[in-house]
């Protein structure tokens, strides 16, 4: 039954995608497809009246195996359907003008055959229906569910009832003074909890403090040395002149956003160097989560220096001879199984909503029930936060018992009693997904181990793959999207990495490693996504499935992206193709391969070589989403311009030194793009003036956005970044934009040379979250900030305290960024118009979390009386000149995190406990969390 419930749902949501994509080819290509509308119509509405009875399948018990072949059966006709048509449009499309009368005949004579031979499986699958008694159910399943998906993400905890324990065990362990580097190990089986005892205590306070430096790893199964290295780097920190030669602030600010592809030049013993140097005279702590073998544990070891006596590597693992063999001086940490009473209380955090149930909770029965279900979970955390994210939407008596009935079902196909039942709630939980969710949780399993996946990139390969539907009600599509992702979550699926600006909505989520297993499965199985591992000294590409599926993903080893036989796995009816690693432009032949159906094509280079764009590819005319990075083009092809249903052109991540060319004429005519992510340089005019449809746009010169009125034609803009050369440059900008102002959530403006003209024109976004403004702000005019900024970003500019009186009055403001070189081109000013004293007023800026200051003129700063009464992380950065601490700084006690780089060693020493001394403002910062100290060398 559940096999049989899972291919139902699945083929639900293939149908109801080829049919919205029938409809849109139909509009789209009216005259193409002319003189076979009558009979897409009626593929379609037959497709639509099968629709009808797969929702009848999933309450069928009986001939399991038969019914489930005929599902099958009909997914496969439904993308039969939608091959047929897609490729007579991309033949027609490709034809030359005088022939194109003769060759247009020879298609469609071709293409009324198949749909001929459509039409026939079509009537067989009709007749087998009846003869199975699959009855017609025309409910509309997918609308209703659409509108009944939460619009709020749970609020973040740790998954975590009573570890008091174990967490003081270990924590004494990490604290404990030894002369020699310690390893301390935490075992056991996965979903046991071993990540959340370590963050548990790697965010203590006691243990935050104890440490000069701390940082934390994820290694995985596909680790790369490599990336491991610069990760430690990043996070621990490490001096530019060690990197060739210091640099000026004004460079050091441009370079810092790019820090990790700075690194990836350096080879691996350059790298190991660099840890060792930074941690050789400090105690640190370095977490490696989820380390697999020992060799993992071989490779990077020699990076880690005996340090200040005390120093720890702490790292989690399922592998206990691994924990034993890298210091049998040590014995390991594991995490205990729940008991009944800690694993009810878990479940009541994860399945009952206040908004659902109220303030008078739950009835005796819910409780009884779930108490049962929590027995059946054998302790183990994962499977419990898992079955309260499915019964949290459930909220019928009914709807529990029918979960206990499930859950007992799956249970009792285990074969040893003494199993964990893990799966089968996860199994149970991936059931129990609405149709047009299952696509999208599945093509979670095509992102590599480990990996932080953005919300937005995630929303828009939804959208690229068809998996979100067009809602008649106006709400826009990524919006429909991010409903889907706040389900995922909701029902904890999906775990929640950070969270965006706002503080609420998701920014980036991750897979728990048991869950990206079981999506990996369910993917192999449903012929969904076929994934593959190129690996160093093989010659075959290691598949996760022998069959052709529709979606490909490679993860490449280092230097094996021009491997040639994984090109072999590239099919004609391939619909996604996505590369982890490569090292070349793949040798698709995309002429000859005949790829013309790809709606998806991301290329993650490694190593950073210059590559070409083939003119090919131009043929891929149903392309939705492309995207390369970590490369170098010299070239955008004029053939791009038949990507007439591109989406999203991302491009950003090609290395910013890297001139691109990309024809202004070919972009013209992607007409139904909405995001176009361009990298620093892009030579040539753009004409964007007919991207109506466009909703992202960065990196782009003011000349392109003045050049045909551009701007006044975007009527859908809501991210914006613009370079500009002149002050005249940005009045046309910000004059042009117009009524556009209103929709407006991000904007980003740099003028590097010159002070920006008046800017009261911002005040007007009333919608506006973000801005980010480099350049020198007219010190004249303060009050141009709207008041819905959540997040603020300056450089490159003088303050003044009238700005400053300004910015703590904003009441949504919560991240505050300031940065300003003072050597460069404000040198001609007055010493008076330099601020030298920076004053917070009592109760200035009152939501503000994150404030981050950098190479500023600071010699004093004073923070009144309930000053930043929410701030949570403190940033100083390169400001020679400022002799100590505010005092104020002590009365914020909701402050977590305190970084101190660049600064002066007298600076520093201030603020440390250096053999059992206090330093003079320690006082002032000893209720922080976490203190770190970095490149403090003057």
């Amino acid at each position: 039954m559940a096999l049989e419930f899972v291919a139902v749902q699945l083929g639900q949501a293939v149908i109801s995608q080829v049919v919205e994509k029938l409809g849109d080819l139909l509009a789209n290509e009216a005259k193409s497809l002319s003189s076979v509308r009558d009979d897409v119509e009626y593929l379609k509405s037959e497709l639509k009246f099968m629709n009808g009875f797969l929702k009848d399948a999933d309450r069928r018990q009986k001939q399991e195996e038969r019914v489930r072949i005929w599902i099958a059966e009909v997914r496969d006709v439904a993308c039969e359907i939608e091959d047929a048509i897609e490729i007579y449009v991309s033949e027609v499309d490709s034809s030359v003008q005088f022939v194109i009368k003769v060759f247009r005949r020879r298609k469609l004579r071709k293409l009324r055959a198949r749909i001929n031979s459509i039409k026939n499986k079509l009537q067989n699958l009709r007749e087998r229906s009846l003869a199975y008694q699959i009855q017609l159910n025309n409910a509309e399943e997918g609308t209703s569910s659409l509108r009944n998906l939460r619009k709020s993400y749970p609020e973040e905890e740790e998954d975590v009832v009573s570890m008091m324990d174990v967490a003081m065990n270990l924590k004494a362990r990490l604290l404990k003074e030894e002369d020699e580097l310690r390893i301390v190990s935490i075992v056991g089986m996965g979903g046991l909890g071993k990540t959340t005892l370590a963050k548990k205590v790697y965010n203590d306070v006691g243990v935050k403090r104890h440490f000069d430096m701390y940082a934390w790893v994820c290694i995985s199964q596909q680790y790369v040395v490599k990336e491991v290295l610069i990760e430690i780097l990043l996070q621990v920190g490490f001096e530019r002149k060690n990197l060739g030669g210091d640099k000026s602030k004004k460079e050091f600010l441009t370079e810092k956003t790019n820090e990790r592809e700075l690194l990836k030049r350096f080879e691996e013993q350059d790298l190991i160097g660099l840890i060792q140097d930074e941690l050789k005279e400090k105690q640190y702590l370095l977490v490696l989560d989820d380390i697999w073998n020992i060799e993992a544990w071989c490779s990077i070891k020699k990076a880690f220096p005996k340090g200040r006596g005390g120093s720890k590597v702490l790292f989690t693992t399922r592998n206990t001879e691994l924990a034993t063999s890298v210091d049998p001086f040590s014995s390991s940490i594991e995490p205990p199984l729940l008991t009944e009473e800690e694993g009810w209380e878990l479940l009541q955090r994860k399945a009952f909503s206040a908004q659902v149930f109220g303030d008078n909770g739950f009835r005796s029965e819910f409780e009884e029930l779930g108490k049962e279900m929590v027995k059946k979970c054998r302790g183990l955390p994962l499977a419990v936060v898992v079955l309260g994210g499915l019964l949290s939407t459930k909220t019928a008596l009914e709807e529990w018992k029918k979960v206990h009935k499930d859950v007992s079902f799956q249970l009792n196909k285990l074969k040893l009693p003494q199993q964990y039942a893990v799966e089968e709630i996860l199994d149970l939980s991936y059931q129990e997904l609405p149709f047009f969710l299952k696509p999208c949780f599945l093509y979670l399993s095509c992102f590599p181990e480990d990996s932080e996946i953005s919300k937005k990139k995630l929303v828009r390969l939804w959208i690229a793959e068809g998996f979100i539907p067009r809602l008649t009600t106006g709400e826009i599509m990524e919006e429909v999207a991010e409903d889907y992702f706040g389900e995922l979550i909701n029902r904890s699926m999906v775990q929640v990495a950070r969270r965006d600006h706002t503080g609420g909505a998701v920014k980036t989520c991750r897979l728990h490693d048991l869950m990206r297993d079981f999506c990996i499965s369910k993917s192999r199985n449903e012929n969904f996504i076929e994934t593959s591992i190129v690996t160093a000294g093989s010659s075959l590409v290691q598949c996760s499935s022998t069959t052709h599926s529709r979606r490909v993903v490679f993860h490449f080893d280092a230097g094996l992206g021009s491997h040639a036989p994984w090109m072999e796995k590239v099919h004609t009816n391939l619909r996604s193709l996505v590369c982890f690693g490569i090292n070349i432009f793949p040798n698709l032949s995309l002429k000859n391969r005949n790829l013309k159906l790809l709606r998806v094509l991301e290329l993650f280079f490694d190593g950073y070589p210059m590559v070409k764009v083939p003119k090919e590819i131009g043929n891929l005319i149903h392309l939705r989403y492309l995207k390369f990075s970590g490369a170098g083009i010299s070239k955008f092809p004029n053939s791009v311009g038949n990507l007439r249903y591109l989406h999203t052109l991302d491009i950003r991540g090609c290395y910013s030194n890297s001139i691109i060319r990309v024809s202004g004429n070919a972009i013209s005519k992607l007409v139904h793009l909405r995001h176009l992510l361009l990298p620093g340089l892009v030579r040539g005019p753009l004409r964007i003036e007919k991207l109506s449809n466009l909703e992202t746009l960065k990196t782009v010169v003011a000349e392109n956005m003045i050049r045909y009125n551009a701007l006044a034609k975007l009527t859908n803009l809501r991210d914006l970044e613009v370079h500009f050369k002149s002050v005249k440059e940005v009045s046309l900008v910000l004059q042009s934009l117009g009524s556009q102002l209103a929709r407006l959530r991000s904007l980003k403006l740099i003028l590097s040379d010159e002070e920006f003209p008046c800017l009261d024109i911002l005040f007007d976004c009333a919608a506006l979250y973000k801005l980010h403004l480099c350049g020198r702000l007219p010190l004249q005019h303060s009050s141009f900030l709207p008041k819905s900024l959540v997040k603020l970003e300056l450089r490159w500019s003088l303050l003044n305290q009238d700005i400053v009186v300004v910015l703590e009055k904003m009441e949504n403001l919560r991240i505050l960024q300031y940065a300003y070189d003072g050597c460069d081109y404000h040198s001609g000013l007055s010493r008076g118009a330099i601020m030298s004293k920076m004053v917070f007023s009592a109760h200035g800026f009152p939501k503000l979390e994150i404030l981050r200051l950098e190479f500023l003129d600071l010699e004093e700063w004073e923070v009144g009386e309930d000053a930043m009464a929410n701030l949570k992380t403190l940033d100083i950065i390169g400001i020679p000149k400022l002799k100590m601490i505010p005092d104020g700084l002590k009365y914020v006690t909701t402050l977590q995190e305190l970084k101190i780089s660049r600064m002066s060693r007298k600076f520093e020493g201030r603020l440390r406990v250096m053999d059992g001394v206090e330093g003079e403002d320690f006082h002032k910062v000893q209720h922080i969390p976490s203190i770190s100290f970095s490149n403090n060398i003057f």
